[in-house]
């Protein structure tokens, strides 16, 4: 910019006070890795050297530490250069600290790694985001180390539905939630141990969508809190919480209808007996199988 008085010009250059990002939009990451931690400095530098190995290099790193007094701090000052935004600072609870971190995330999908989590290899990030995805949610499969060191290889289910939801949990760190879901219907921090799980039931009542990417995403440690804690009254209170009494009642139903399928079998005694029971069985197949999709 120039302007002039008499016989002299002046220029000046604003460039170095406007932010960049005012005129060009910064690129958005594929993934935050969220990391929720506290006086855990030796799982903390697992998940750390875990996240760094990764061949794909897209994603932003949030550490949430809950006021650690035992070096944790440390290592975050002196490894800042890698992570996006830290704090160490109390907390309510785990949930109330994975909705500080959502709050600070900025990437496509956000996945919770907390301290002692690693991913199952340095591939990970680069398979999955190879390609482009458009689900609410990507899950994939994991591995389980309990505690005399044997690994158990899980497989998730291809179809996420809320029967199998409702039944059983998927590892959280084997899941990527798109940042905007999350932004928007954070988790429910009356949980102690089942936010996650309360949250897979949401998203599917909402008709979100669930993508299977059938590859190992993480290791998962037993023997932490939700493997050893009491959990049963938790699981009451989120079953009577999160699904209707009409919606429990029709998943009791379903549990009926596993194949080999008991009315498939009926049907096949009859068939040649009345046709109308033929036609009130192969309806009431048709209407077990719906509801289980649902």
């Amino acid at each position: 910019m120039c302007f002039s008085d008499g016989d002299k010009i002046f220029f000046f250059n604003f460039a170095p006070l406007i932010c960049k990002d005012i005129f060009f939009e910064r690129k958005m990451k594929d993934v935050s890795i969220i990391t929720i931690n506290r006086n855990n400095l030796d799982g903390l530098k697992a998940t750390y050297n875990s996240i760094i190995s990764q061949s794909h290099n897209d994603w932003e790193w949030i550490v949430i530490d809950g006021a650690s007094t035992k070096g944790d701090k440390s290592f975050l000052e002196q490894h800042q250069d890698d992570i996006s935004y830290w704090c160490s600072e109390p907390d309510s609870g785990v949930y109330n600290a994975m909705n500080k971190g959502i709050a600070k995330a900025s990437g496509n999908y956000l996945i919770f790694m907390n301290s002692g989590d690693t991913f199952h290899d340095a591939a990970v990030l680069e398979n999955v985001f190879k390609n482009h995805h458009e689900a609410d949610v990507l899950y994939g499969d994991w591995t389980r180390i309990y505690e005399d060191g044997h690994h158990l290889e899980i497989k998730s289910p291809d179809t996420f539905s809320l029967h199998f939801i409702s039944r059983d949990n998927v590892c959280h760190q084997a899941m990527f939630i798109k940042g905007s879901v999350l932004k928007k219907f954070p988790y429910d921090e009356s949980y102690r141990l089942y936010a996650d799980w309360a949250k897979w039931i949401e998203l599917t009542l909402r008709k979100c969508t669930f993508e299977h990417l059938p590859i190992q995403i993480c290791y998962f440690m037993m023997g932490g809190m939700s493997c050893t804690a009491n959990t049963e009254e938790e699981f009451k209170m989120m079953q009577q919480r999160e699904l209707s009494p009409a919606i429990q009642e029709t998943l009791k139903l379903i549990d009926h209808y596993q194949e080999p399928h008991p009315l498939a079998q009926e049907a096949d005694r009859l068939i040649k007996k009345k046709k109308i029971y033929k036609k009130l069985i192969h309806c009431a197949i048709r209407l077990s199988h719906l509801l289980e999709k649902l």
